[in-house]
């Protein structure tokens, strides 16, 4: 059985966006947020709104890394 060229590269992309994904979201979420956390007890007003907004900003920016690997 023969593959393709673009058959090989859509595998492999979705490789690495699943490895992104998992990362992103088991890994590098929660620690931001445990710390972002910890950082917003001494953080008042729109700054503490700002701050606990960067995990939601994380996870879209991870999403569209995703939707932007089959948008080409």
């Amino acid at each position: 059985m023969k593959f393709n060229r673009k058959a090989q590269s859509l595998v492999g992309g979705l490789i690495g966006v699943a490895i992104a994904v998992i990362i992103g979201v088991g890994v590098a979420i929660p620690i931001v947020q445990e710390v972002l956390n910890d950082a917003a007890t001494n953080i008042t007003g729109l700054t503490r709104t700002i701050v606990v907004f960067i995990p939601v900003m994380l996870g879209v920016a991870i999403l569209l890394g995703a939707v932007a690997l089959f948008n080409r």
